[in-house]
């Protein structure tokens, strides 16, 4: 992870070498852009902030200020100033992500584990890619005045590959660096719009990152969840009797473990009946209650125990986002559910053919659950507990009316 993070620099780099190049027609402009990078992006200057500044003064030094040095002390910009202003938050964004995952790579903070790093760096990954896409469109010019990206990689390697080093991670500024950049009163006369350029902090790896992707990871998990159970009824459609009664073990053992006014069960209830009267009642909707017993119910039935757990476990999750529990018992609950769920995977793998051929479609069924569950931690819903609990009893005494006809006069359990 390390050596993705010293090449993140690296392209972080070509593309300030390539805002350079396409500002060096004003070098004034040029010089208080990279001031207000190197100065005010980041408060306290760090790892990232000074190895830009190497590359800065190795690409200003080398390769502009011989050729061009055109400095206007007046109103005029450079005429790609327009582009790099309008491109300004990805610079903030570019420069501060990466000095936060310098910053937790070098302490393994416990706040941000490889999963989390992982996706921090994904969206990195494509902030850079928003900016390089922006430069692109004034490839032309800068390519005109002088910029090779190949030429800029190499020669700036180097300032990175020190990044995570014990010795040689810090590097020294050195007065003569700062001087040759920027004049002395170069930040009191600094560009009004430029010193104006907002500040703000990213998303990424900043306040809230690590509870919105454990949220993200919990409906990503109530959606395999659903398809699981989606699965199971297709596999036992071939016996609408059998189907309901698998179905209602699962709701009924769910309920009775754990909490009986479960946001989970809630839409795993929800998700059976809109399966049901959706896929498959309208193509399989005859109710033989002397139905012979099925080889796939056995199989089927081996997968309670992981629903039940699974349930549970995302209910327990909910309750870390209300605050009660720290999000390192989060991630743990997220790790038993992944190996919950990967049991319930190696049963149904086993007759996958049969309910797929019984009109099972993962991707179909898939893109009608996400707004269920994106809800799950959604304030506005929650407020609605009462008319959600109404609406999820009529949902179960519709989805299991036919079992609650068979068994009359006697009610089932957990249905009164």
């Amino acid at each position: 992870m390390e050596e993705e993070v010293v090449r993140l620099g690296v392209e972080l780099s070509v593309s300030v070498a390539e805002t350079m190049f396409l500002l060096c027609d004003d070098i004034r402009t040029l010089l208080c852009f990279c001031l207000r990078l190197y100065k005010y992006v980041v408060p306290q200057q760090g790892a990232v902030s000074e190895r830009l500044l190497l590359v800065i003064h190795h690409v200003y030094s080398k390769d502009i200020k011989p050729k061009n040095g055109v400095y206007r002390n007046g109103d005029g910009k450079s005429a790609q100033w327009n582009l790099i202003r309008t491109s300004w938050n990805d610079y903030v964004c570019g420069i501060l992500v990466l000095q936060r995952l310098v910053m937790v790579l070098r302490r393994t903070d416990f706040c941000f584990d490889d999963r989390l790093l992982l996706s921090a760096i994904e969206k990195y990954k494509r902030q850079l890619k928003s900016l390089e896409g922006k430069l692109r469109s004034a490839r032309d010019v800068s390519e005109a005045n002088g910029f090779a990206r190949e030429k800029i990689e190499s020669d700036t390697c180097h300032f990175w590959k020190s990044l995570f080093d014990e010795e040689g991670g810090e590097v020294v500024i050195t007065k003569s660096i700062l001087g040759d950049l920027f004049e002395p009163d170069l930040d009191v006369d600094m560009d009004t719009e430029i010193r104006a350029l907002p500040l703000f902090s990213p998303y990424v790896l900043g306040r809230g990152f690590a509870k919105d992707e454990l949220q993200h990871e919990a409906v990503r998990l109530g959606v395999e969840l659903s398809l699981y159970v989606a699965e199971s009824m297709f596999l036992l459609c071939g016996g609408i009797r059998r189907m309901l009664w698998f179905c209602y073990e699962l709701w009924r053992d769910a309920k009775r473990d754990w909490n009986r006014n479960s946001p989970v069960l809630e839409r795993v209830i929800r998700v059976m009946h809109y399966v049901y009267f959706k896929d498959i009642e309208p193509k399989n909707g005859v109710y033989d209650p002397n139905a012979p017993a099925s080889i796939l119910v056995s199989l089927a039935r081996l997968t309670l125990p992981s629903f039940d757990d699974v349930i549970i476990s995302l209910d327990a999750l909910v309750a870390v986002f209300s605050g009660r529990g720290g999000f390192g018992r989060g991630r743990e609950i997220i790790s038993r559910i992944e190996r919950e769920l990967g049991k319930v995977d190696d049963k149904l793998r086993l007759a996958k053919s049969i309910s797929e051929a019984n009109g099972f479609r993962m991707e179909a069924i898939q893109c009608s659950l996400f707004a269920l569950w994106e809800s799950l931690f959604d304030k506005d819903a929650k407020e609605a507990t009462q008319t959600l609990k109404v609406i999820n009893h009529d949902l179960v005494l519709d989805l299991f009316q036919p079992l609650v006809n068979e068994v009359a006069p006697q009610p089932l359990p957990f249905l009164v």
